[in-house]
């Protein structure tokens, strides 16, 4: 019996232990659980934030607010070409920092099979210097002039297009973007000499000249009034 007390007394006292150490896992699995259910809503909330803000970005940029039969304003279309712009951006800087250094002679853009060597060939042309670094900023100038002149372009026709149907500059927005992308993924299998550099080039300097004139001129205006 007297073997028996202690033994009887640390049973007792495991036991107890061991309620308390579960009871205690319990509330900590509770408390995770609860955290995880406030993190999902929290995530599911913004979540749901952020795609209806892109939602409603691409619908401003894409698509059509007004009927046709209502007469265009003076700024119908302008957050969409504004949105055009930064693509050309964004393609004319992949062109020069990204595409033109694969399209060297060294490159992985010569191992395309078909085509690799044609694309390398067509944006070396024109670009005939000594050291290899001088080729690769010519080609990606190059590079530069292609997303440049398929913009030109594309803003070319959509000025005919809204002189022959004024509505039709707020209308079919992701046709125009379909559009000007296949312009500018044509122009990625045009020689670099003659049509962009020098043609687009002198073309690109004598426009860029005459858009900072008239910019100023805008800018005294605005300071003026």
């Amino acid at each position: 019996s007297l073997l028996a007390s202690p033994l009887i007394t640390a049973t007792n006292e495991l036991h107890r232990l061991r309620v308390v150490t579960t009871q205690y896992i319990a509330d900590v699995s509770l408390s995770i659980v609860e955290m995880g259910n406030i993190v999902a809503c929290v995530a599911t909330g913004l979540g749901w934030c952020f795609c209806t803000a892109a939602a409603s970005l691409c619908s401003s940029c894409c698509g059509n607010d007004k009927a046709s039969s209502v007469p265009p304003s003076a700024t119908s279309g302008r957050r969409r070409s504004v949105f055009l712009l930064i693509i050309s951006i964004a393609l004319a800087f992949s062109f020069q920092y990204g595409v033109a250094p694969a399209l060297q002679p060294d490159g992985s853009g010569s191992l395309v099979p078909g085509i690799g060597g044609y694309l390398v060939e067509s944006w070396a042309s024109g670009c005939a210097y000594e050291t290899a670094e001088l080729r690769e900023q010519c080609s990606g100038n190059a590079g530069v002039y292609r997303v440049a002149g398929a913009t030109t372009l594309f803003f070319l026709l959509a000025a005919v297009t809204a002189a022959c149907k004024p509505s039709a500059n707020r209308e079919a927005w992701p046709a125009k973007y379909a559009l000007y992308l296949l312009l500018v993924l044509g122009t990625v299998f045009i020689p670099n000499d003659p049509l962009f550099s020098p043609i687009y080039m002198n073309i690109g300097r004598v426009g860029g000249t005459i858009f900072i004139f008239f910019q100023q001129i805008i800018l005294i205006d605005l300071g003026k009034g």
